[in-house]
């Protein structure tokens, strides 16, 4: 069970997501304070936030996101809460892989491909997190490395 200060986080994620998606114009303004909140969290054991760490397609750059990632498959799924144009999925898509800090484990992930929201990445996601996924049409599934 989810304590009332991770409700009332997972609450205003959900609120602040669909502002953003209908008005991108927002995003730079809404979202970068909101991450700087959040990401102090992500990744942690208990946190319901994950952490992706990705390079920068132009400047090579290191960088670390706070975003919903759940074990999905051979890897992890991570909605598309904004959509396929923010700069971290571009990132990743460009790099061809990340790295996603989950409940205090860091997992190497590889081959990211965009994939409709289906039954089975809903399945996926924890209850908790089920309404406003609900919502998303896209994810990128990020796939733990071949042997």
């Amino acid at each position: 069970m989810l304590s009332s200060t991770a409700t009332v986080w997972l609450l205003a994620s959900y609120t602040l997501a669909k502002i953003v998606q209908h008005n991108k114009n927002l995003r730079p303004t809404l979202l970068k304070p909101y991450n700087k909140l959040i990401a102090p969290i992500a990744g942690r054991r208990h946190s319901p936030y994950a952490r992706l760490e990705h390079v920068g397609r132009r400047s090579g750059r290191t960088y670390a996101t706070p975003v919903g990632a759940f074990p999905y498959g051979d890897g992890f799924v991570v909605g598309l809460s904004y959509g396929a144009d923010v700069d971290w999925c571009r990132n990743v898509i460009a790099a061809g892989h990340a790295a996603v800090k989950w409940r205090g484990q860091t997992f190497s992930l590889e081959r990211p491909e965009i994939i409709p929201m289906s039954a089975a990445v809903l399945q996926a996601i924890p209850p908790y997190f089920r309404l406003p996924a609900r919502e998303l049409k896209q994810f990128v599934w990020l796939h733990r490395p071949s042997v």
